[in-house]
C-alpha cells in the first residue's frame, strides 16, 4: 500500500547523508570511466537507465506508475539529470583521449580532464539537492498535494534546463570566443 515506504525505514539525515554520497559517488564513477574510451561511461550510464526503467516499469505494472512518478521525480530530476550530465562529462574526457585534433593525446586528455571536472563540480550543489529531496520530501511524497508535486519536478527540470542549456547558449552568443579557446 506504500509503494515507496524504503525511505521511511532511516532517519532523514543520516539517509541524506548517505543518498548525496552515493550519488556523488555513481557520478564521478560514471565521469572517470570515461577514460577507458567513453565505454566504461556508456556501461554505467545503462546499468542506471535499466535501474530506472524498471523500477518505473514494476510500478506500471501494478498501477502505480503516475504514483511511482510524482514521488521519484520528486528528486530524480535532479539525480537523474545530473547522472546524465556527469555521463557527458565522462564522454567528455574520453573523447580527449580518442580524439586529440592537434594536440598529443596527453595535452588533448588534460584539456577534456580539465572540461569535465568543471560539469562535475557543477553537479556536486545538485546532488545536495536531490539528497535533501530523496531524504526530506519524497518520504512524504503521499500527504503533499499532487501539485506541489509537479510543482517541484517541473521548478528542478526548469533550473536543470537553464543551468546547462539556457545559461551557456547564452553566454557563447555574448562570448562566441570562448567557444574555441583552449589554454595552453
Amino acid at each position: 500500500g506504500d509503494p515507496l515506504a524504503v525511505y521511511k525505514h532511516a532517519g532523514q539525515f543520516q539517509m541524506f547523508v548517505d543518498i548525496t554520497i552515493n550519488n556523488v559517488r555513481v557520478a564521478f564513477l560514471t565521469f572517470i570511466f570515461g577514460i577507458f574510451l567513453t565505454i566504461g561511461t556508456h556501461i554505467l550510464l545503462f546499468k542506471n537507465a535499466v535501474m530506472v526503467g524498471s523500477f518505473q516499469y514494476f510500478f506500471a505494472t501494478k498501477g502505480l506508475l503516475l504514483t511511482s512518478f510524482l514521488g521519484i521525480w520528486i528528486h530524480g530530476a535532479f539525480e537523474i539529470s545530473s547522472i546524465v550530465l556527469a555521463a557527458g562529462a565522462g564522454i567528455t574526457l574520453g573523447n580527449g583521449w580518442l580524439f586529440p585534433g592537434n594536440y598529443t593525446r596527453l595535452q588533448s586528455l588534460q584539456f577534456s580532464a580539465k572540461s569535465g571536472l568543471k560539469i562535475m563540480l557543477s553537479l556536486v550543489p545538485f546532488f545536495i539537492c536531490a539528497g535533501f529531496l530523496e531524504s526530506f520530501v519524497t518520504r512524504h511524497y503521499q500527504v503533499l498535494p499532487e501539485w506541489s508535486k509537479w510543482a517541484l519536478i517541473l521548478l528542478s527540470f526548469g533550473i536543470i534546463l537553464f543551468f546547462y542549456v539556457i545559461y551557456p547558449i547564452i553566454v557563447a552568443r555574448k562570448y562566441p570566443e570562448l567557444l574555441v579557446q583552449k589554454e595552453v
